[in-house]
């Protein structure tokens, strides 16, 4: 029989059964016509018919959430939106992947959420079923006709259709009182097969046929994401198979049959149907081909070759009378799938290469093996992948060079520049005796090497900076500031050395910068920018919530737990530098800091240090209250007195107090007021201390007088009792000033301002009447002459002037004292010629009496000839596990090193490295490396107009051309830098070629030959590789498990 002859066997068996449920149909129409006839009132005359059925759905693409493409009328009942008056409601049942394979949501199912819908993005060629049931209401129903109600279907807001937004699949049941009926619709972006996978049974020469779908239903029900009608074909079956179609079998799509007369023995496999659809998209149907023994077996020629992309086995029979081959069922094939390496797909290991053009290669970074400084993107089969513009390889970049490790490349992790080794920057720490010890900790992983703890050695201190200390560990040296400053060479009052006055003038300081919420433990180190003052250090000071600093908040030893959330003070001290003074008059001195304002300056008499207050104010703190109180009247209510808050914050009058006469104020009694001020919102009040004088809010109050204070535990509230001025019966209406007052001077004291009111006759200090007038408060003392330190000189004497009136003081003849003999210069210190000074306005004149000034008193420094040795030091052989030292003497004033020709000698160069390491100096950085050792050198950018031309040894030869050099230590090694102007008109100058590398001829050649690797390219046919892999391995629990829903 032919295949033609199947289909319609198959067809007149189709219309058999067609006839068996049209009479079953039948039977059950008699018996529910029985059933009404006995009782009619089950179907009222006035039920209206519903024909045609429409439902909203939202346009949606592949990688949307699925969730997107409903249109609910009520999201919470899961109802989907229907025409405006449409007598029928109509409801999500449950939402499935994959046909109906997957349930990913179900309306009567807790353990399936809506949210898997919502994460659900919608996937290419995959189908999603939608089950929605259409109910009617009350005094309506469905048309009997189901396949009506298909045909009639109508979606809004997105097209329905094969291969459209929304296909409607089927009908899934309609109620028999016809007032519900459940219809499946399908969204799939793309052709899918979604029934079951079938299995086919063939016999050794004989007919087995049917068709690829189920009994009653075409091929192409099965088919979604894409129209009919369909084209089958073949692409992996038995021999003795052949397929054909035939259209309009249950709707207008395909019908695909199918027709196999086995002829070889078979182990069985999977047949793969190719589909085409109408527009060109194709999927694969799989198909079980079941195991069958007897008719011809292979004498297979045993050699592993390729079948096609995925697969190898036998390909070739020996017997002259073999009917075909097909490797993929025929017994002893050896059929299986391809064997890859590191992920590439152009070749199998087993039969070797595919010649696949879209061959998915596994690209991992290299190191390019022609120079270590690229990397480049090779797969396992030698495939080079190139960029956009063509390039095989890029140089490495990114990493960080540490003291354990080097730099790895940012991109291939390849480690191109060695590790530094450890860096070592020291420390001072306070001993518990008042002694220092400096320790050792590497910069870059913080780790304390306890061999290299010392006590301070070496360096010169200076006027202006306490010595350096000079222990030095393999080229790192130690720097720690310690000792004391040296003493101001004063002549004149100034310096010889720096030029500082002997007078401490101006102080800066740079106080750490704060905010709302921060410890206060970094305010306790405050660094000095400018003058001649030394910080006492951090147990000297405290942070204080009042204005004269008194009262402590926290000291250094719990200012990490305590934390900057108000206004507060920071109490710093500072001592002067050795010589140098603080004038008699702190108002000389001109303090500035970074941050925080200064609020005060005061010189303390038991040690003559400088006191500094510093304010730190927040943003949140109230910073001042005015409130102003009216005077009671008398005979007024209390009532009536009024007490405001010019800042507008808010005041509540809690209670007054005082002799009332009929509950009215009295004459000449003074009344008290408990009153409450509220923080604006988002504000607080600065901490309240018993010393309110020293709030750190300014208080201001006229017409009264604050007599106490409470505070909120939040702060944002403060309670004051206010004395008034006593009760008057007298509005004060007509003031005007009785006497005039008087200024102060610098001898004569100063009366303030007298008004008077002329309706009572009382006397006041302001015209307001706020303030009584008191003859014992009136007066205003006067404060003296206020000279300062500087003094004024003329040839024969000296005097100051005061500040305030100009007036000469302390005027005296010059007291020149004894003479000043000569100091010659040093290797550090200026020398002075032999002269006089005035001990009071230090004024000078030389050895004869005349007038001079320093400049030509200074004999200067001698660099080369003011050295003072001390003995000779003998050189200390190197060993195998120490440095040795070179033969030396040392300057006892500045601590530098010298040879027996009084030659400089730098403390590297005194080092004689240890055996078995050398001595290396890159761009003036100096350190030891063993022997064998790898270095790497990174040049600095070089600055505008600059380039980079290469690393200069200590032979003055170039020995690399890379900005990052790394070499195998093997000697004592000098390399610097080197940078050459950029030629006019910019570009970049050719750096001389290396003398032991590659020539370009060479480079050029290995780049090209590189590039000439390409060959295979592109990604690999994915889709069909792996359709082939899940349907072979899904196939046995898809046909178990696929039953679509009735």
């Amino acid at each position: 029989m032919d295949v033609k002859g199947v289909a319609i066997m198959t067809h007149n068996t189709r219309k058999t059964g067609i006839f068996t449920l049209a009479l079953g149909l039948a039977m059950c129409l008699t018996v529910i016509l029985g059933i009404i006839s006995v009782n009619p009132k089950s179907v009222r005359a006035d039920t209206t018919t519903i024909d045609t059925l429409e439902v909203a759905f939202k346009k949606v693409n592949a990688g949307d959430s699925l969730a997107a493409a409903f249109e609910f009328e009520n999201e919470t009942e899961r109802t989907l939106k229907v025409p405006d008056g449409a007598k029928y409601t109509a409801t999500l049942l449950f939402v499935s992947k994959n046909g109906q394979m997957t349930t990913l949501w179900d309306k009567d199912k807790a353990s399936f959420p809506w949210n898997r819908v919502e994460n659900q993005l919608i996937e290419r060629n995959v189908a999603y079923c939608i089950r929605v049931r259409f109910a009617t209401k009350e005094n309506y129903k469905l048309s009997k006709d189901a396949d009506a109600l298909k045909r009639k279907m109508k979606v809004s807001g997105a097209e329905l259709g094969k291969g459209k937004d929304v296909e409607l699949w089927d009908s899934a049941g309609q109620f028999a009182d016809l007032t519900a009926v459940d219809m499946d619709f399908i969204i799939s972006k793309g052709l899918t097969y979604i029934g079951y996978q079938q299995t086919i049974y063939p016999k050794i020469d004989e007919e087995v046929t049917g068709k690829i779908g189920t009994l009653y239903t075409g091929t192409g029900m099965w088919l979604r994401g894409a129209p009919g009608p369909y084209v089958y074909t073949v692409k992996t079956a038995p021999v003795g198979t052949k397929l054909d179609k035939h259209n309009g079998f249950n709707d207008d799509e395909s019908t695909c049959y199918y027709q196999i007369i086995a002829k070889n023995a078979m182990d069985g496999g999977t047949m793969y149907v190719t589909v085409t659809a109408a527009n060109g998209q194709t999927c694969d149907i799989p198909v079980t081909i079941a195991a069958v023994s007897g008719g011809h077996e292979h004498t297979w020629i045993e050699e592993i070759g390729k079948i096609d992309y995925e697969h190898h086995g036998y390909t070739k029979c020996a017997d002259p009378a073999c009917p075909g081959v097909a490797p993929a069922f025929d017994k002893g094939s050896q059929y299986a799938s391809h064997e890859f390496d590191g992920g590439c797909t152009a070749a199998c290991i087993t039969c070797g290469n595919l010649g696949n053009p879209d061959a998915k290669h596994n690209f991992t970074y290299q190191v390019d093996e022609s120079d270590a400084t690229y990397h480049l993107k090779k797969c396992v089969c030698g495939e080079v992948e190139k960029d956009e513009n063509g390039n095989v390889k890029e140089k490495h970049s990114g990493g960080e060079q540490t003291c354990l490790s080097g730099a790895k490349c940012d991109v291939c992790g390849h480690e191109y520049i060695a590790k530094r080794g450890h860096r070592f920057e020291f420390r001072s720490f306070r001993n518990n005796d008042g002694t220092y010890t400096h320790l050792g900790f590497c910069k870059y992983c913080g780790i304390e090497d306890v061999t290299l703890r010392h006590s301070p050695t070496g360096g010169v201190a200076t006027c202006q900076a306490r010595a350096k200390c000079d222990y030095t560990h393999n080229g790192d040296v130690c720097g720690c500031e310690y000792g004391e400053f040296k003493a101001h060479n004063m002549v004149g009052g100034v310096c010889t050395e720096c030029a500082s006055d002997e007078y401490i003038k101006e102080v800066v300081i740079d106080v750490p910068e704060y905010w709302e919420g921060m410890a206060y433990r970094p305010m306790f180190y405050p660094n000095v920018i400018k003058g001649n003052v030394i910080p006492k250090g951090d147990i000297f000071y405290k942070a204080s919530p009042e204005l004269n600093g008194n009262d402590t908040l926290c000291n250094i030893k719990d200012s990490n737990i305590k934390y900057i959330t108000n206004n507060s003070v920071m109490y710093y001290v500072f001592a002067p530098h050795t010589t140098c003074k603080f004038p008699e008059n702190v108002d000389e001195i001109n303090v500035s800091v970074t941050h925080g304002e200064v609020l005060g300056k005061s010189i303390r008499k038991n040690d003559g240090s400088l006191i500094v207050l510093v304010f730190l104010r927040l943003d949140r703190a109230v910073q001042s209250i005015d409130v102003s109180v009216s005077q009671p009247l008398v005979g007024h209510l209390p009532e009536t007195l009024q007490i405001t808050e010019k800042n507008g914050y808010t005041v509540t009058i809690n209670n007054v107090e005082g002799f009332l006469k009929d509950g009215r104020f009295y004459d000449g009694v003074p009344y008290y007021a408990n009153v409450t001020i509220k923080a604006p919102e988002g504000k607080v009040f600065p901490i309240l201390t018993p010393d309110f004088e020293n709030w750190l809010c300014a208080s201001n109050i006229s017409g009264g007088k604050f007599l106490s204070f409470e505070q909120s535990n939040d702060y944002t509230e403060l309670t004051v009792v206010i004395k008034t001025l006593s009760a008057t019966d007298c509005l004060h209406e007509n003031v005007t000033m009785k006497e005039a007052g008087k200024l102060t001077t610098c001898t004569e004291d100063g009366v303030m301002d007298k008004y008077a009111c002329s309706g009572c006759g009382k006397e006041f200090f302001d015209a307001a009447c706020t303030k009584p007038w008191s003859e014992s408060t009136a007066k205003l003392p006067h404060k003296g002459h206020n000279p300062g330190s500087e003094y004024k000189t003329e040839k024969d004497k000296h005097y100051r002037e005061c500040k305030n009136c100009g007036e000469k003081t302390d005027e005296a003849p010059h007291d020149f004292g004894a003479l000043v003999v000569q100091t010659n210069p040093t290797c550090m210190q200026k020398g002075v010629k032999a002269h006089y000074e005035c001990s009071a306005c230090k004024k000078l004149v030389d050895a004869d009496k005349n007038e001079t000034t320093l400049e030509d008193l200074i004999i200067p420094v001698n660099p080369d000839g003011g050295h003072s040795f001390g003995a000779w030091i003998n050189e200390v052989p190197a060993s195998n596990t120490a440095n040795g030292e070179k033969a030396h003497k040392d300057c006892l004033i500045c601590n530098k090193h010298f040879d027996a020709n009084d030659k400089e000698i730098s403390a590297f160069d005194l080092i004689i490295a240890k055996i078995g390491t050398h001595k290396v100096t890159v761009n003036g950085e100096n350190k030891i490396y063993n022997e064998g050792e790898k270095v790497t050198a990174i040049a600095d950018d070089p600055a505008d107009g600059k380039v980079f031309t290469g690393w200069q040894d200590e032979s003055g030869n170039i020995v690399s051309n890379d900005k990052a050099y790394t070499f195998t230590v093997t000697g004592a090694t000098t390399l610097t830098a080197v940078y050459d102007d950029m030629p006019s008109g910019g570009g970049e100058i050719t750096p001389p070629a290396k003398k032991d590398g590659l020539s370009g001829g060479a480079i050029a050649g290995i780049v090209t030959g590189s590039a000439a690797v390409a060959g295979l390219g592109g990604f690999a046919v994915l889709w069909f590789a792996v359709k082939k892999k899940t349907f072979a391995d899904l196939g046995v629990a898809i046909k178990a498990l696929f039953t679509k829903k009735k």
